[in-house]
């Protein structure tokens, strides 16, 4: 309708914000999909065809309710959602440093969706994913963001009274907290177990439980190092585990990387992470 009333892709470039190249490809796509065409091309415009004129007078009861579903939007909450979705540590490390995501300039909100390693960036159940390992599905963009360690981690009192904390004896001569099996099959604690001679004293469904339990004394457990490192109640007691170490990526999908807030919210969260 918008190349219709301007007579070409150039006019209707104004009132659309869209490219004239991105018009072209659209119309003809319509055409494509009616089997039928629309206008007749000229080096001065477009001119609508007989079917075009048809389609446009049927095109305004449509038009009509499209602004009408914009304005209802509008009055609820004009700002756009930018959903994130990302593993429980992550997330907390996003909340964390929330003022340093926000954009200042463009309104926007955010929903920060956490443990959803299984929503589908393809099919646009949420905008932002991060992920420990690249995604391979067509029509996705990846961007790298650094990488995660991992290390182990105890409560000052904890390690004070158990020396061993800080040995290899750790495995057999400490006491362990642990994600349970049921939060998952996490590379961490696959890692654990092949060095433990036996169960650890305390599973948690949560991983928040388990920083609870060994911030109260309960044992050792293995942290990401930019939630360890910067828990005041902890101390680390190991080097990084090499066979733990991840890279980071910020997946979202393919066609949705140019919309403004979502741009924005996710240059802030590579820059935020690359600062780890």
């Amino acid at each position: 309708m918008a190349v219709a009333r301007a007579g070409g892709l150039a006019g209707a470039a104004v009132t659309t914000e869209l490219s004239p190249p991105t018009l072209g490809r659209r119309i003809l796509a319509l055409e494509h999909s009616l089997g039928v065409t629309l206008f007749d091309r000229h080096r001065t415009g477009y001119d609508l065809t007989i079917a075009g004129c048809e389609l446009f007078e049927r095109s305004g009861t449509l038009e009509q309710g499209a602004i009408a579903i914009e304005r209802w939007r509008t009055v609820i909450d004009p700002r756009p959602v930018v959903t994130i979705a990302a593993g429980s540590w992550t997330s907390s490390f996003i909340s964390q440093h929330i003022q340093k995501i926000l954009p200042t300039k463009t309104p926007a909100r955010i929903e920060l969706v956490t443990g959803a390693g299984f929503l589908d960036i393809s099919r646009r159940e949420t905008n932002l994913g991060i992920r420990n390992k690249r995604p391979h599905q067509t029509g996705l963009a990846c961007r790298k963001i650094g990488q995660v360690n991992f290390a182990i981690y105890g409560a000052p009192a904890y390690v004070g009274v158990n020396r061993q904390a800080t040995t290899k004896d750790r495995y057999k001569a400490c006491e362990w907290v642990t994600l349970s099996s049921q939060a998952g099959r996490m590379p961490s604690l696959f890692w654990l177990e092949q060095h433990m001679p036996c169960s650890a004293r305390i599973t948690c469904s949560s991983s928040h439980a388990v920083l609870d339990a060994v911030v109260a004394g309960a044992g050792l457990c293995i942290l990401p190092c930019f939630i360890g490192d910067h828990c005041c109640g902890l101390v680390r007691v190991s080097d990084a585990i090499d066979e733990l170490t991840s890279s980071r990526w910020l997946v979202s999908h393919v066609d949705d990387r140019h919309f403004r807030p979502q741009r924005l919210i996710a240059d802030r969260l590579a820059k935020l992470f690359a600062g780890i």
